[in-house]
């Protein structure tokens, strides 16, 4: 087996680097951060179910580009089951907590001032998220941008001092009247001062403010620290979980 890889960010190959698409778009590949021989796959609209004849077409020509896997984002049941049936198998579930903000808002501790994370702290905001998941869940910089684009409205936060440093970050948005804790990141040597849970709380104020119904997050089960977090905070975890699966294309049939 080979062991996943970390690889720098090179600016001027990610402009080049292959992406493929159904027709319609619907579905499409992209790189994995930092693995440039995993690709993922991408749904454009989650409350779609994926289609088979787009899925098999997508595998089929990965296939032809030297693609060893392909890495699912998080999917839901009726998802999963698609891809499961296609030579997919589990790599990982995850909790859905909810906020719901006819509960009183928690309180922004003071541990660190909270500042604009903009494009420029972007390189210092990746190595950050490498450093707390790892290279096998971390994202590089173009995949928080993609973060940022993902909702009609985003705000990004960092912990750090007036000049470029990030030691954690929040990114998060809402589109309607839905909010969406989409990546929170603090540097390993910086856990456990409460960094996360002033980002979060800001995000969730950001929300409130803006009118939002609720907000949703996800973290693996097998997060504990996270999933304490969230439920100190006031999330509710809900019944529904959500599935990355990856499929070894070598042996698909």
């Amino acid at each position: 087996m080979q062991p996943e890889r970390s690889q720098p960010v090179d600016d001027e190959r990610r402009r080049h680097a292959f992406t493929m698409a159904s027709a319609p778009p619907t579905l499409r590949l992209t790189e994995w951060p930092f693995d440039p021989t995993i690709a993922m796959l991408v749904q454009a609209d989650h409350t779609i179910d994926i289609n088979t004849d787009e899925l098999v077409s997508l595998i089929d020509r990965a296939s032809s580009k030297g693609v060893r896997k392909i890495r699912t984002g998080a999917l839901r049941a009726t998802s999963v089951e698609r891809v499961i049936s296609h030579g997919f198998h589990v790599i990982d579930e995850l909790a859905l907590l909810r906020f719901d903000f006819a509960a009183p808002l928690p309180q922004i501790r003071p541990e660190g001032e909270l500042r604009h994370l903009r494009r420029r702290h972007l390189r210092n905001a990746e190595a950050v998220d490498l450093d707390a998941f790892g290279p096998k869940w971390g994202q590089h910089r173009e995949a928080l941008r993609e973060t940022q684009r993902a909702t009609l409205h985003s705000r990004s936060r960092r912990c750090g001092d007036d000049q470029d440093v990030v030691i954690g970050f929040a990114l998060s948005g809402y589109t309607n009247n839905v909010g969406y804790l989409q990546r929170l990141a603090v540097a390993q040597r910086h856990q456990g001062r409460g960094i996360g849970f002033s980002l979060s709380c800001d995000a969730l104020h950001w929300m409130h403010q803006r009118g939002c119904d609720h907000a949703l997050v996800n973290t693996s089960l097998q997060n504990d620290t996270a999933l304490a977090l969230y439920k100190q905070i006031g999330f509710s975890q809900l019944s529904e979980r959500l599935t990355i699966a990856e499929l070894d294309v070598s042996t698909a049939s």
